[in-house]
């Protein structure tokens, strides 16, 4: 599982985050290494938490670049999240076989 959170500039829109959103829908349909695909915005339940998180589980550690260098992939994150991105942290992590979906 790659998990990547986010914290947005001040200045971020809720259309901002719409555009976030809507990009992101069109990944799953277009990069058939992705097992699942969940991302969206902070709940607000805990103070100190990112503003926005994204988790893609691929099959194997090996299938990784299937994803994040994907040509879609690349274009949303450099033309639609980057601009918007105070900070950025990421980790990837093996998931049990009984829980991955």
């Amino acid at each position: 599982m790659h998990l990547a959170t986010f914290t947005w500039r001040p200045d971020v829109t809720n259309d901002d985050v719409v555009a976030v959103l809507e990009g992101l829908s069109s990944l799953p349909d277009q990069i058939p290494e992705l097992r699942s695909y969940s991302f969206g915005p902070d709940l607000g339940l805990r103070d100190g938490n990112a503003d926005f998180a994204v988790a893609a589980v691929l099959d194997s550690p090996e299938t990784l670049p299937a994803y994040l260098d994907h040509p879609e992939h690349v274009r949303i994150l450099k033309e639609i999240i980057a601009p918007l991105i105070a900070t950025r942290q990421a980790v990837q992590i093996e998931l049990p076989p009984e829980t991955a979906p």
